[in-house]
């Protein structure tokens, strides 16, 4: 009977350092994200300060032009100078960017939850299985913890 409780002690205390694992990668991801917005918003605001040097810049090489310009022109002129449209790919790209570290990070976490839960009723089977149905329970989370470890050891060595 000892035997029996053994190896699901076993599978628990791994599962355990699993979800820590997983706990810690979501954390990591997150942070990563995080940073990736950061990075976005200091992005953003350098380009603003830039913006507004240039029409300082600007707007004193206007006033001492002869003959001064209405200020209509002045806009047009601006307008056809600084091209915010130019900065849209690469604010696109940074958003894809984040969004598809979120979006494999997630589907990663859901992949190995979905086979923890199987492991664990397969455990849940192996406590509650009768001396004739021992060997198939066994095989059974046998099979699951098989299944289940590379595919944490991949997730794993993809965010290290």
């Amino acid at each position: 009977m000892e035997d029996k409780g053994a190896p699901a002690g076993m599978i628990e205390t791994q599962l355990r350092a699993w979800g820590a694992e997983l706990d810690r990668l979501k954390a990591k991801v997150e942070k990563q994200l995080a940073e990736a917005r950061a990075d976005y918003y200091d992005h953003i605001e350098e380009l603003r300060e830039d913006i507004e040097s240039q029409l300082k810049k600007w707007g004193k090489e206007i006033e001492s032009l002869e003959p001064r310009p209405s200020a209509q022109e002045v806009v047009q002129e601006l307008r056809r100078s600084i091209q915010l449209t130019a900065l849209e790919p690469e604010i696109e790209a940074l958003k894809t960017k984040a969004g598809k570290a979120e979006a494999e990070a997630k589907k990663l976490i859901d992949e190995l939850k979905a086979r923890r839960k199987v492991l664990k009723e397969k455990l849940s089977e192996l406590k509650h299985a009768s001396g004739g149905a021992w060997e198939d329970v066994k095989t059974g989370a046998t099979r699951a913890w098989d299944e289940l470890r590379p595919a944490l050891q991949s997730a794993i060595s993809k965010f290290r």
